[in-house]
């Protein structure tokens, strides 16, 4: 079966997450950072597996909007999501509020897979807001292993 990682990272977390999925898998699959490239033609995939952060309630837009601009084949693949954000007890009400109903129901894994702080990659602005108002003074990472691994699981299940 050809397998699709497709993803947006703003900070790295979500890139990090798609490269320890890839690295899991039993067979080959192809990556492709949405923020960098369209992945082409996706109608040879049998798996795509979509990852994006959500910051202040709201899936990163080039995943909203690949989803929408895909629906005819993307309902005809085995799909499955993967997210980091902060507020993990809010994923399934974001993840309601962002993309279609369709997607939600045919999802073959909807993982929670944690979050990262990496100031380095903040702007200015973002980097100010992170120290005065939630007090982080330095990088670090929540990434649920577990979860990945779930995801890692599921895909080598159906590609076999």
């Amino acid at each position: 079966m050809n397998i699709l990682i497709l993803y947006s990272s703003r900070y790295g977390a979500t890139e990090k997450c798609a490269q320890f999925i890839m690295e899991g898998l039993k067979g080959k699959a192809d990556i492709t950072n949405l923020n960098e490239t369209e992945p082409g033609d996706i109608d040879r995939y049998d798996i795509i597996l979509l990852g994006g952060g959500i910051y202040a309630g709201k899936l990163q837009n080039n995943i909203t909007r690949f989803i929408k601009a895909n629906e005819e084949c993307l309902r005809s693949k085995k799909v499955g999501m993967f997210i980091c954000c902060k507020e993990g007890d809010k994923v399934a009400e974001y993840i309601i509020a962002n993309v279609p109903n369709w997607t939600i129901n045919e999802l073959f894994v909807l993982e929670h897979v944690g979050y990262e702080i990496n100031l380095e990659r903040m702007n200015r602005l973002e980097k100010f807001l992170m120290k005065s108002i939630f007090k982080i003074k330095e990088n670090y990472s929540q990434l649920n292993h577990d979860s990945i691994d779930k995801i890692i699981k599921k895909i080598n299940e159906l590609s076999q």
